[in-house]
């Protein structure tokens, strides 16, 4: 493989690797590994641009990442998102907000 030298670079050869649907998701580490890169922090970041791009890219923790084959992939990662992760990410809010007023005696002003 080419070596990657910029970021289109990493996107470009990112989707050369991904496969169509769940069945051929491919892990995060191996991903980085057959685009010699250190770790996978850049290829998440390549990977965020190409969905806002329009690329429908799953990333599954259990199995990896792949292009959407259907709608039904899609609905099933959003579902995941919204009742999982994001439930996490507002109770780390609220109790960080809780926690950062006990510290701070209520001087946080936090929507």
């Amino acid at each position: 493989m080419m070596p990657v030298e910029t970021k289109q670079d990493l996107k470009i050869a990112v989707l050369s690797q991904l496969g169509t649907g769940k069945a051929h998701a491919i892990p995060g580490k191996l991903l980085a590994q057959r685009l010699n890169q250190r770790d996978t922090r850049h290829i998440r970041l390549a990977i965020i641009e190409l969905i806002e791009q329009g690329y429908p890219i799953i990333g599954d923790s259990a199995q990896g990442y792949f292009i959407a084959e259907n709608h039904e992939e899609v609905k099933e990662c959003l579902k995941r998102l919204k009742y999982g992760y994001g439930r996490m990410l507002y109770r780390h809010y609220k109790y960080l907000r809780i926690a950062g007023n006990k510290k701070f005696s209520g001087q946080l002003k936090l929507i």
